[in-house]
């Protein structure tokens, strides 16, 4: 058994309903959670402890009578019974599940007569060594129900837990469970096909941006997401420096692709996101750069949204501009560039279109390529074709903010020198914005730059 298969088994083992109680030898507290059918209760106190729990109760249309001899404004707009008098021990006859939120000693006295006399489960409020039973942290999804409970110790914690359990329950679950509640009304029972939707339902997937190379320039949301991702599928851009915050257990496959090694096509890659997350695993789809610039992000999104698979982008740092900002050049200038191009090298299916070039004749402006080193003779030769001035300034920034970083800068008529000696991934700078190189550079010293 390989490791996602145990990873399935361990979060969706649903035929094991055995569950893992840690407790300590001298906890005698025990407690059984149940939930009670057709109860009606009595609610003892007008208050604001008395108002925190009828809006508990109201809330999970739970039937109840309060009874004070004083009511809270806001308890009396809820709209439930209300008998305004002393609490006395005849209160009680129709009711055995009692709670006491008043305070009074008087009252906790009389109740504790009453449980000698007859069956009675009672909550003193905030006195839980008193108490028969407790009031959970609930959440609530539709007839499904998950309760959380410190046996009365920490409400805040419950609350604490239940919240962050919250964070990790689709919402798609409550619209399954009433699904489930008619099926069974229906006298349908069909585990292997309730376990399989469970399962879908769980699963999702995150396309996220892992910026030009290095770990420092991943977003803290980027990072979160790649630890506690179940599956993470990633390019050749991404970095072994990235890949190593993987969480221990976690299951890493490389899908890029490149010129010449093509592992998955994109239909590929599509189908094993699908079926990573149709099998319930938090995947994560690491992406070079941000994965909505020439990413193919919105590509994938949109096939696992036509398929019913949750989505979550998570941006990134684009190549676009941080490599340029990496070897000092900045995209715009006042005195240089009022607008910028990002353009691709390279398009759907290889097919390359060069109508963009004239921009390079527009003064001001800056043009980045992405993905252009491996068609640099074509933009050359298109270029000078068109017009293109033989000076206009050119930058080369090869594995920006990588270890091996390199910055080559020169002319328009030098791009098959510099090309030749520029290594993938590489991005190119078309401009007068180039020309701040020289000026700028020294803030990121570390690196090396090659100028021809």
């Amino acid at each position: 058994m390989n490791i996602i298969q145990k990873i399935i088994k361990n979060i969706f083992n649903l035929e094991n309903n055995t569950q893992d109680i840690v407790t300590s030898k001298k906890y005698s507290n025990r407690t059984l959670p149940v939930l009670l059918k057709d109860h009606k209760i009595l609610l003892i106190g007008g208050g604001k402890v008395a108002l925190q729990k009828a809006k508990v109760l109201k809330a999970n249309n739970i039937e109840f009578d309060i009874i004070s001899m004083t009511i809270n404004d806001d308890i009396k707009s809820l709209g439930v019974k209300i008998i305004e008098k002393r609490f006395e021990e005849k209160d009680a006859r129709q009711f055995n599940i009692i709670i006491d939120a008043t305070g009074n000693k008087e009252v906790s006295d009389i109740l504790a007569e009453i449980k000698k006399k007859r069956f009675l489960l009672i909550n003193i409020v905030d006195i839980p060594e008193e108490c028969n039973f407790y009031f959970s942290s609930l959440l609530i999804y539709n007839n499904l129900k998950i309760a959380v409970s410190s046996d009365g110790a920490s409400p805040t914690l419950t609350q604490a837990v239940r919240d962050k359990i919250k964070e990790i329950i689709p919402e798609q679950i409550s619209e399954l469970a009433g699904k489930k509640l008619k099926e069974r009304n229906n006298n349908i029972v069909n585990i292997e096909e309730t376990k399989k939707e469970i399962k879908e339902i769980f699963g999702k997937v995150y396309i996220v941006g892992c910026g030009p190379g290095s770990a420092e320039y991943l977003t803290i949301k980027a990072l979160r997401i790649i630890r506690e991702a179940d599956v993470i599928l990633h390019d050749f851009l991404v970095t072994e420096e990235i890949l190593s915050f993987a969480k221990e257990g976690g299951e890493i496959f490389c899908v890029g692709k490149e010129k010449g090694h093509h592992l998955f096509s994109q239909d590929d890659i599509n189908k094993v996101m699908l079926q990573f997350a149709k099998a319930g695993y938090k995947v994560a789809r690491l992406k070079g750069g941000d994965p909505f610039i020439f990413g193919r992000g919105g590509e994938e999104a949109e096939y696992l949204i036509n398929n019913n698979i949750a989505v979550e982008i998570v941006p990134g740092i684009t190549s676009a501009f941080s490599a340029p900002l990496l070897a000092g050049i900045p995209p715009t200038h006042r005195d240089y560039s009022s607008g910028i191009s990002v353009i691709t090298g390279c398009g759907k299916y290889g097919k390359k279109d060069f109508d963009w070039i004239d921009l390079l004749k527009k003064e001001d402006h800056t043009t980045i390529v992405l993905m252009g080193l491996k068609c640099a003779e074509e933009i050359l030769q298109e270029g000078l074709s068109r017009g293109v001035r033989h000076d206009l300034p050119l930058a080369i920034i090869s594995n920006a903010s990588k270890y091996n970083q390199r910055v080559f800068t020169s002319t328009f008529s030098q791009l098959l020198k510099i090309s030749d000696n520029a290594e993938r991934p590489a991005v190119l700078v078309f401009g007068n914005v180039v020309k701040l190189h020289e000026k700028l550079y020294p803030a990121f010293a570390d690196k090396t730059a090659v100028k021809f």
